[in-house]
């Protein structure tokens, strides 16, 4: 999907899902694993990434987005993530930036018109942040659809995933991973774009066309994917892409709430 509208945020936290070289085969426990266990070896050193995101098409009442920012990890996966996404949306631009550390979740959004007005904003004083704790669309999981959730990889390794020379990727030569898995659901929360491996009445579902690039320690550089969201109900799908770069593995990173006197209750 395009990025849910920055005024539908509120809402959409406490809703867990919104309705060249020679290429070859490999196993599910020689390609891919490999990327996993990289990847588990970060979270278990609690090591850091910083990424960048760019989203583009999908089902109505969402917008195309640009983000970035960091993520930290421990043992379990992403334990903080601090995220500034960009949007084009009916009314102007949509700006927001987002904190989540454990189960505390910071943010402040607004929407600017072309004149410089403002459209909507939450908090309602800009420079503030709003609060919140728990929220099940904000919290990292394994149902997340990108290139560093083992839970994806694992769930991709298993249909006939590929792997070729990547070429060279900001200086760093790279092995692509690639194929094709459909999902009997598709979906989207605050942390990212979802997949379900059940399927669910009223939920869009499709194919997920990936591309993984990694580096010579098996860390994700870039990930693309083409989704297209089918209705549950029939009718035409929706296709979006999606394409992460990741860059700065274990470089540190620094993540931390708002100043107290800065933090609202006002959404």
């Amino acid at each position: 999907m395009k990025r849910m509208s920055v005024v539908l945020v509120v809402a959409g936290l406490l809703s867990v899902a919104i309705p060249g070289g020679a290429v070859h085969a490999t196993s599910e426990s020689k390609s891919l694993d490999s990327v996993v266990k990289a990847i588990k070896k970060q979270f278990a050193t609690k090591s850091s990434v910083r990424f960048s995101v760019k989203r583009r098409g999908g089902p109505p009442a969402t917008w195309d987005i640009k983000a970035s920012g960091a993520y930290r990890f421990r043992a379990s996966g992403v334990y903080a993530a601090d995220t500034t996404t960009i949007s084009q949306e009916v009314g102007g631009t949509g700006r927001s930036r987002e904190i989540s550390i454990g189960r505390e979740f910071y943010s402040q959004a607004y929407v600017r018109s072309k004149d410089g007005k403002y459209v909507w904003k939450s908090p309602s004083t800009v420079g503030k942040w709003t609060y919140g704790r728990n929220f099940p669309g904000v919290i990292w999981g394994e149902d997340l659809i990108n290139g560093i959730n083992p839970g994806f990889l694992k769930q991709v390794a298993s249909h006939d995933a590929t792997s070729a020379d990547g070429g060279t990727f900001e200086g760093v030569k790279t092995t692509l991973h690639s194929g094709t898995v459909t999902v009997p659901a598709l979906g989207e929360r605050q942390a990212g774009i979802t997949f379900g491996t059940a399927k669910e009445d009223g939920v869009w579902s499709g194919p997920i066309i990936w591309k993984l690039w990694v580096g010579p320690d098996n860390l994700p550089r870039r990930f693309h994917a083409i989704m297209r969201f089918a209705p549950s109900e029939g009718g035409d799908a929706e296709t979006m892409t999606m394409n992460i770069i990741y860059r700065g593995w274990g470089k540190p990173v620094k993540i931390t709430a708002p100043p107290k006197h800065l933090i609202t209750d006002d959404w």
